[in-house]
């Protein structure tokens, strides 16, 4: 028992942050969070606002929108519920961006349970742009070139899950547009997308762990002696 305390006391040293860590809500719970944001993982999440959708789409409610928080500490991840469907004629975009802080070297979509039928598609796009920042559509700043991910489901071809690596920088700017699009003879569907970061841990936390690791062996033998 004392070993999964001093091993519990370890990891939250390590997972510590000066922000509140991020809980279940909606869209537009995170955009009133503001610049303060919150924390999950080795990622703080801050500044969720709209931006403007094509002007064929329909704006999804940030409301209607629910966001979970998941994954683990150096992989975690946010899970965007939308349970759209969009019938023939009708487009359907929920299109936001976010900052993201952190060690970073990596971002992923991913839609979970998209279908579409005739001419209808799915699409989850992810820019980001790594010590810069997206004005527009222009990225200004960005260390080195801004990356993409692109995940999309049709009728007759899927890419369900894309994956961006760059080099580790501290913060992103990061844009998220999904779009349920029915065609002109056809319907889409999307149940969530998720998007995932993978964190470099850092050194400190690194030394804290094998510290962690190091003494739980050590007790362990003290105990079988």
């Amino acid at each position: 028992m004392r070993t999964l305390l001093f091993c519990g006391s370890i990891v939250l040293s390590i997972v510590a942050a000066s922000g509140a860590p991020c809980a279940p809500g909606n869209l537009q719970t995170y955009i009133d969070l503001g610049n303060t944001g919150c924390e999950f993982g080795a990622v703080h999440y801050a500044d969720f606002e709209l931006a403007s959708v094509q002007s064929i789409a329909t704006p999804v409610d940030p409301a209607l929108v629910q966001v979970t928080p998941g994954g683990t500490l150096y992989k975690p991840t946010m899970v965007f519920t939308l349970n759209l469907t969009a019938s023939t004629g009708e487009v359907l975009e929920s299109f936001f961006r976010f900052d993201a802080t952190g060690k970073l070297a990596g971002a992923s979509i991913a839609l979970n349970s998209p279908s579409a039928t005739g001419d209808g598609a799915v699409t989850g796009i992810l820019d980001v742009c790594s010590e810069g920042q997206f004005l527009g559509v222009e990225p200004i700043g960005c260390s080195g070139t801004p990356d993409v991910a692109v995940a999309f489901a049709t009728a007759s071809d899927s890419q369900r899950s894309d994956f961006a690596a760059f080099s580790p920088s501290s913060f992103f700017d990061v844009f998220v547009d999904l779009t349920v699009d029915g065609g002109l003879v056809g319907s889409a569907t999307l149940d969530s997308a998720a998007v995932g970061f993978v964190a470099v841990p850092e050194p400190g936390s690194m030394l804290l762990l094998g510290i962690g690791l190091a003494t739980t062996r050590l007790m362990r033998m003290r105990r079988k002696s």
